[in-house]
């Protein structure tokens, strides 16, 4: 195959990577095959390593081919197989769209910054805490920007196409509630939306070589690739239009040089370049890192310096807690409530990387993007929201979808006897007190039948049964009391285990021939 044709190959790669991506996060009916969302799931770097050190190995096969990948090839994941990554050109492309003349030109890196920010994001993790990686990782990044700011676009135009046709007696759409997330979470990722476009459009894969953790770690495993880009001095006819067309400004063309860890392998060089003055190769001895890197021992030593501190945060340690609180299960009924299969909000907010796959995903769409609902350590972390809807009783699939193990998969009866929170009653704003009315309406939607109606005071008020109780919001949710429901779910900050509900007998067949039972 010609060198000119990989750039060819490399965009027609990530449309098909990516347009799948993108639909996964959009999904309105759940049609695409749970085995291609976790396909395109396990390929994803950083959710992939946080499966593995859940105890979760499973899936994070895809991981280790982009491992290798990367040691042989260098960072194509970066140009192909990373949905943020594939984004990021788009923007880029719009800017030479409208500017025909634009050009990149050589810069050096920012290694500092950029190993410097993965050392603390690392240790950080070490800590309990993916405060810095859900901000930053480009996978997470990528699904709450389409799920935040795409995906309520396509519901709304989905559900006035379903209006509009449902008018004349057409049937083949169907609505699909809308719920807004928390405006912090929208301002948060609007504000990373908008600075992600800015760097694009105007700097190329400035965010990849500057504050992606992902793109840190495969600039590391770059340096010892096997195959690499060069420049053949005895066929470069200096012209310069590699350098000019480097998305991340990694070619020196005066030097005749390319700094081979910024390199994400786009192979745009290769299109542009008139001659054979490009090569990909085998590295040779010596050849190992031909970067031009100028990090003198003050910068070295600042570097060292800035991962000695950050690893000196470890599990347990009261700096994580001061600087980025955990919760700690005391808040009782102010706790958001986890999903089934996370364990508990400790175990969920140090595992969860606020991609919400599990938002979009969720055929009822109880899970809500948050904000700090879990403290600073669970930023953007999802959350039940009984306000929006119900966790379905006969559902799994937060946890078949969930790419870091931050929701593990049940089976589907172990699941029902998952108890992520517990029923309570206030009396005084039931409205069976409040408007002297008979009501009901949360021992009637109750799968567990935890919530039954006794009789008080000539009244006939919900009782909760907190062993029968899972938490799932069927209660609260069709609650009709306002302004404040009359029953609600409080969070077990540790998931506990709920009785099975007891199977009442049925009533005894008469037999054939026999007379009425009546």
């Amino acid at each position: 195959m010609a060198l000119r044709n990989l750039r060819t190959v490399r965009v027609v790669t990530s449309l098909l990577l990516f347009l799948p991506a993108l639909f996964m996060f959009i999904d309105l009916t759940g049609i695409l095959p749970l085995w291609v969302v976790n396909a395109l799931a396990s390929a994803e770097l950083f959710p992939a390593v946080v499966r593995i050190f859940s105890g979760v190995g499973v899936g994070a096969i895809g991981l280790f081919l982009v491992l290798i990948m990367t040691v042989t090839f260098g960072r194509v994941y970066c140009s192909t197989i990373c949905p943020l990554g594939t984004l990021q050109d788009i923007f880029s492309r719009l800017n030479r769209k409208r500017n025909s003349r634009r050009r990149f030109l050589f810069r050096r890196q920012n290694y500092l910054l950029h190993y410097g920010l993965l050392g603390l994001i690392s240790a950080l993790a070490l800590g309990g805490s993916l405060f810095l990686l859900n901000l930053l990782e480009p996978f997470s990044s990528f699904g709450r920007t389409v799920v935040t700011l795409i995906r309520p676009i396509a519901l709304l135009l989905n559900n006035g196409t379903a209006s509009l046709l449902g008018a004349v007696h057409v049937y083949m759409f169907f609505t699909v509630p809308l719920h807004v997330p928390s405006p912090g979470a929208f301002a948060l990722t609007g504000v990373f939306a908008v600075a992600l476009f800015t760097m694009s459009y105007l700097r190329g894969r400035l965010f990849c070589n500057t504050l992606c953790p992902a793109g840190a770690l495969l600039s590391l495993m770059s340096r010892v690739s096997l195959f690499r880009i060069v420049i053949d001095k005895a066929a470069c006819k200096d012209c310069g239009l590699c350098e000019k067309v480097c998305k991340t400004g990694c070619i020196d063309s005066e030097n005749m040089r390319v700094d081979f860890s910024a390199c994400v392998s786009c192979f745009n060089c290769f299109d542009a370049c008139p001659t054979v003055g490009l090569r990909y190769r085998a590295s040779r001895a010596g050849e190992q890192d031909r970067s031009p890197r100028r990090v003198n021992r003050r910068r070295r030593a600042m570097l060292q310096g800035t991962v000695s501190a950050a690893l000196m945060v470890l599990p347990g340690s009261d700096t994580l807690r001061a600087v980025l609180p955990v919760p700690t299960g005391k808040s009782r009924s102010k706790l958001p409530i986890s999903p089934p299969g996370s364990g508990g909000t400790g175990r969920f907010t140090s595992r969860c990387t606020a991609c919400h796959l599990c938002v979009s995903a969720c055929p009822t769409q109880v899970l809500t993007p948050a904000f700090l609902d879990y403290g600073p350590g669970g930023i953007l972390q999802p959350r039940m929201d009984y306000s929006a809807s119900t966790c379905n009783y006969d559902c799994t699939v937060c946890g078949q979808v969930c790419p870091s193990g931050a929701i593990l998969p049940l089976p589907l009866e172990a699941k029902k006897l998952v108890q992520i929170g517990k029923a309570r009653f206030v009396k005084d704003d039931c409205i069976v007190i409040t408007k002297k009315t008979e009501c009901g309406a949360c021992s009637e939607h109750c799968p567990t039948k935890a919530v039954h109606m006794v009789k008080s005071e000539g009244l006939f008020l919900p009782e909760v049964n907190d062993d029968l109780c899972i938490g799932c919001g069927s209660c609260e949710h069709p609650c009709p009391s306002t302004p404040n429901k009359a029953i609600y779910v409080e969070s077990n900050p540790v998931h506990l285990a709920a009785k099975k509900p007891e199977s009442k007998k049925a009533e005894p067949q008469a037999k054939p021939g026999a007379d009425f039972p009546f």
